[in-house]
């Protein structure tokens, strides 16, 4: 589908029919529409906090296609907005996908959050190449593993010796301590795609310490650090205030890995062996779980799960590496 194309009937659509009309009355302004990953939703909560005259909306980018049959409904919708947000990521639809929303609806781009230095040891296992996430495995952490753990059950090792690979030394082999560079140049690039620099905000939120619950939820000051850079970069003045204090962080209930011991003290930060669950229907209210109840978890779930679908790079990568793989083995006290 050639974008020139696309972009004419998407406009054509908006302006016709009942998506196309605007209300007559207008309950706020200025009316915001904001599309995105959670992360999107975090930023619109802070922008309602700091435009109590607004009318803000989100909409999940996940639940786009259960709302809206075409794109040209979701532009139409974007239509009746004064000012649109959205993160990167949108599903593809059978009338165009993410550069044909962005462009038809003037779409302002927010930057994702991703900083892995403090969460090393968290991949995701599946299909990855699924736009709506579902190739992923859901474990006793949502979509988030440990690459250690999933190692070890692949080796054929047990619970016990699985969590000894849960210490700094291992940590330092593989790698590990040493993600922070790599994590503040994606964080940079991250946020240089959609036209922002970030990194005097990459160093303001360092010095508070981890600013990550998990390697793609931040913590809520990163996002309403975000959500002001959005206002006035869209040129929407606004009143400032300490949304430290008046915005709860429950950004922690999507899932916070932790910082593990050895790590956190590398860093200088808070560290803890506690996993804190997502909420969600399946796995209940957000709740914390020892390291050894979460192993035994994502054990359970890999038993119960086709060897074909247990896909990790990193994992296959030290597998496949004599060296490393044997490393591993004799850590978990096993021969090489």
């Amino acid at each position: 589908m050639q974008m020139g194309d696309a972009l004419q009937r998407l406009l054509r659509a908006a302006h016709s029919g009942p998506f196309g009309r605007r209300a007559a009355a207008r309950a706020g302004s200025p009316r915001i529409l904001v599309v995105g990953v959670c992360q999107g939703a975090a930023v619109a909560r802070a922008m309602r906090y700091l435009l109590p005259e607004a009318e803000v909306t989100t909409i999940s980018a996940f639940h786009l296609r259960r709302r809206f049959r075409r794109l040209a409904d979701l532009v139409a919708e974007a239509g009746r907005h004064d000012v649109v947000f959205a993160n990167t990521y949108l599903p593809a639809f059978p009338d165009g996908g993410a550069g044909e929303f962005h462009a038809a609806a003037a779409v302002k781009l927010l930057p994702t959050v991703v900083f892995s230095a403090f969460h090393p040891d968290q991949v995701r296992v599946g299909d990855l190449a699924d736009p709506n996430l579902k190739g992923l495995l859901t474990g006793p952490m949502g979509h988030s593993h440990s690459a250690l753990a999933l190692f070890g059950y692949l080796e054929g090792l047990s619970v016990d010796a699985t969590e000894r690979l849960f210490r700094g030394e291992v940590y330092a082999g593989l790698g590990y301590l040493d993600g922070w560079d790599g994590s503040v140049l994606g964080q940079r690039t991250l946020g240089q795609e959609v036209g922002w620099d970030l990194d005097a905000e990459i160093r303001r939120w360092a010095l508070r310490g981890c600013f990550m619950h998990c390697d793609n939820h931040p913590k809520m000051h990163v996002l309403s650090d975000l959500a002001r850079l959005a206002l006035r970069r869209a040129g929407i003045p606004f009143t400032d205030c300490d949304l430290d204090s008046y915005l709860p962080d429950d950004q922690g209930e999507i899932g916070c890995w932790p910082v593990y011991p050895e790590i956190a003290e590398y860093y200088g930060v808070p560290g803890s062996a506690l996993f804190l669950s997502p909420r969600s229907r399946r796995l209940g209210p957000a709740r914390t779980m020892t390291r050894r109840r979460f192993l035994d978890g994502a054990f359970a779930g890999y038993r119960s799960t086709p060897s074909s679908q247990l896909v990790c790079e990193r994992v296959a990568g030290w597998r496949a590496d004599p060296e490393t793989r044997g490393y591993l083995r004799q850590a978990a006290g096993l021969s090489r």
